[in-house]
């Protein structure tokens, strides 16, 4: 290795006081991280070293491609460009670290290459920190405030990486003066007029003093970074890996009901590890606060706050959690936050439910899982916020009063209602429709559901669907009063005894009617499973049945209807008149089908056969739909804050002139019908059922006129 053309630190003496400061700014950096792992450490257990070829994959194309940031083109492009600056200038302060010992690195010292890459992203780092300081002082985005701390973390953070790069461009500038050009770089000689009448000798003591001020600021930044908002840049590379690769729509399992002392979360060391590594990536961002549906219709929840929640919760705790010798405890919480005022700090108290965190807040949350779509670096927030309604329904008994009268229906009657299950099958009373129990062999199960089996609206969703299964010569049969509800609103409440209950009671049931996919015959090895189906047209049934019910043995064939008349049509098996229906069309995407469990193209399929005008897209569809409002069980709550979700998005459905909204979700709608009439639209607006239309074009042989 060759030396550099001038030894930053002037010899041994500053050589040897450049190696203890920046041994003490290792240890210190050491010391607060380590705490933060230990914190992690301490928390629940939670496997997610499965998959690792997945995850290694998406260190590439999340964290290295910032595939997430990008999908927010103005501000990704900045993070994109000052994020890969931050990687690069870190081969050039490595460089400029072993300049301190003479030494200089081949590729990096003296490289036109390297220097072209480095001032590259210099400026361009630059230009991005003007971006985000005009983002913040001039146009103050609402998604990137915050309740629990002031706005001076973003700016310390602004300014510190603002210094890093200026002084890194005076370092260049002084060493390309005081070598006569040897030390060049492009951003150098383009700026060196400023610098060459100085000379030589004050160059040459101008780059010594600039290195040093590069070397403390750098030095400030690391010791700053693990308790700053910049921790993400620690974080966010292990978060992303360690994603959750089981299926969306999948909630963890609280196991060992009868012999637990807690039931979900209630204080911040119950979290899993992984849960409180959220809070450690969280960018604050807001992202997710500006696609929840409850944030934008005036609710309480920010799912950004309930992340940091847990995170300012966990350090509120760290002291106590870690032992009394802590650096935590040594410094205090106030140590933590260098911007907090005295109202924020009274404001940071136990218990962290109803204190950092409103359970206004967490009742707000109608599970949709936009937050956790949209977050670009993997936050799940959703399951975080059903751990916190476990705690408060099943420890504290303490829930929104409408629903005790859905926990005692369920359990009693086996649907929400105050009515018996045995009618649960009077909604077929003449279509010819046998039970299971009058057919076990049918192919087909079609799992009707609460809504379609009692609701009068759904009724005749019901209906529909079983009208096309008919056409279509399905050998199908429905359970009637052997089917009970599946549970779902029960768990996405908090619920986890009543829903296992449900669970056990269906999965007993479909297992002795043969539908279990990983059944073992009586020498206990895998019997030949049947190709047998379950369908349903509720999304919530659909995703409990195929994503959760595994967690209790019941592995199943779990069909949405929209997928199952989607294959029906590309089978030939319906003789449809095509384009049928002329009215204008829009399409609402269900969460528990859409984000959930990715099915966006089959409704559309069908759709399309049905209607030669296509579908009219709302602004906000696919994975960016917005929830009716009905999930996590708030169709059986009062929405008594703000505007209602559902008439919010049927201004949006309004807005496309369309005079259908093609829903395939008995809890869409139930809440769009309602939505409907709360915009007073009736004349302008007809919510219907995929199964709906279709059923129409099956009775009909003549196009329908508007």
């Amino acid at each position: 290795m060759t030396p550099p053309a001038i030894l930053p630190t002037g010899g041994w003496i500053g050589a040897l006081i450049f190696t203890v400061l920046f041994l003490a700014a290792l240890g210190l950096f050491a010391l607060r991280a380590g705490e933060l792992v230990t914190l992690l450490v301490k928390a629940q257990p939670d496997n997610r070293f499965d998959r690792i070829g997945a995850r290694v994959g998406s260190i590439f194309k999340v964290v290295l491609g910032q595939s997430g940031v990008l999908r927010d083109p103005i501000p990704g492009i900045a993070h994109f460009f000052t994020f890969w600056g931050f990687i690069v200038i870190q081969f050039g302060l490595l460089e400029l670290i072993v300049n301190a010992y003479n030494i200089s690195i081949p590729f990096l010292g003296n490289s036109p290459v390297f220097a072209s890459i480095l001032d590259f992203f210099i400026v361009f780092v630059m230009l991005a920190l003007v971006l985000f300081a005009i983002r913040r002082a001039v146009f103050h985005p609402k998604q990137l405030q915050s309740a629990l701390h002031g706005p001076w973390d973003g700016y310390i953070i602004l300014g510190l990486i603002f210094l890093v790069i200026f002084t890194l461009t005076l370092v260049e500038c002084f060493n390309y003066v005081a070598t006569g050009g040897a030390a060049w770089t492009p951003l150098a000689a383009f700026l060196s007029p400023l610098f060459n009448p100085m000379g030589t000798g004050a160059a040459t003591l101008a780059y010594r003093v600039s290195w040093w001020i590069h070397i403390a600021v750098v030095l400030s930044f690391l010791i700053y970074l693990p308790r700053s908002k910049h921790l993400h840049l620690l974080a966010t590379p292990f978060n992303v890996f360690f994603q959750s690769y089981k299926p969306k729509g999948e909630l963890p399992l609280l196991e060992n009901l009868e012999e637990r002392d807690d039931y979900g979360v209630s204080k911040v060391e119950q979290f899993t590890w992984k849960q409180l590594l959220d809070g450690y990536a969280c960018t604050e961002c807001g992202r997710c606060n500006t696609v929840c549906p409850a944030t934008n219709t005036g609710k309480p929840l920010l799912p950004k706050e309930i992340i940091l929640g847990a995170k300012e919760a966990l350090f509120v705790r760290s002291g106590e959690i870690l032992g009394k010798d802590s650096l935590y405890s040594k410094l205090g919480v106030a140590g933590v936050k260098a911007d907090k005022t005295v109202e924020e700090k009274e404001a940071h108290h136990e218990p962290m439910i109803g204190g950092i965190i409103s359970q206004e807040a967490l009742w707000s949350c109608t599970t949709c899982m936009a937050c956790m779509e949209i977050c670009p670096v993997s936050i799940e927030h959703v399951p975080k916020i059903v751990d916190m309604r476990r705690s408060l329904v099943m420890e504290e008994s303490d829930f929104p009063q409408e629903v005790t009268s859905l926990f005692n229906n369920i359990e009693r009657n086996g649907n929400p209602w105050e009515i018996s299950n045995d009618k649960r099958a009077e909604w077929a009373a003449g279509l010819g429709i046998p039970l299971l129990a009058e057919n076990p062999e049918a192919d087909v199960l079609y799992w009707v559901g609460c809504m379609g089996s009692f609701d009068q609206r759904n009724k005749k969703v019901a209906t529909s669907v079983a009208k096309v299964l008919l056409a279509a010569k399905v050998n199908f049969a429905i359970l009637g009063p052997e089917e009970s509800c599946t549970g779902d609103p029960a768990r996405r409440i908090g619920n986890e005894y009543l829903w296992q209950m449900q669970a056990m009671q269906n999965i007993e049931t479909l297992n002795g009617y043969g539908f279990n996919q990983s059944a073992k015959s009586d020498e206990g090895t895998p019997s030949e499973p049947k190709q047998r189906t379950i369908i349903t047209a509720c999304p919530h049934c659909f995703n409990t049945m195929k994503n959760e019910y595994t967690q209790l043995g019941g592995d199943y064939n779990v069909v949405h209807h929209t997928v199952f008349i989607d294959k029906l049509l590309s089978e030939g098996k319906l003789d449809l008149p095509e384009h049928f229906d002329k009215r204008k069309l829009t399409y609402h995407d269900p969460c528990y089908i859409g984000r959930y469990n990715d099915t966006y193209n089959e409704p559309r399929r069908v759709l399309t056969v049905l209607n030669g005008n296509g579908i009219t897209e709302m602004e906000r569809n696919r994975n960016k739909s917005f929830c009716c409002g009905g999930g996590g069980g708030r169709a059986w709550m009062e929405e008594k804050v703000g505007t209602r979700v559902n008439q919010t998005r049927i201004n949006q459905a309004l807005e496309t002139k369309a005079e259908v909204v093609a829903a395939a979700c008995p809890f869409c709608i139930t809440m769009f019908e309602d939505g409907v009439k709360g915009v007073e639209a009736e004349e302008k607006l007809k919510i219907e059922d995929i199964s709906e239309i279709l059923a129409q074009a099956i009775d009909s042989k003549e196009p329908a006129t508007k």
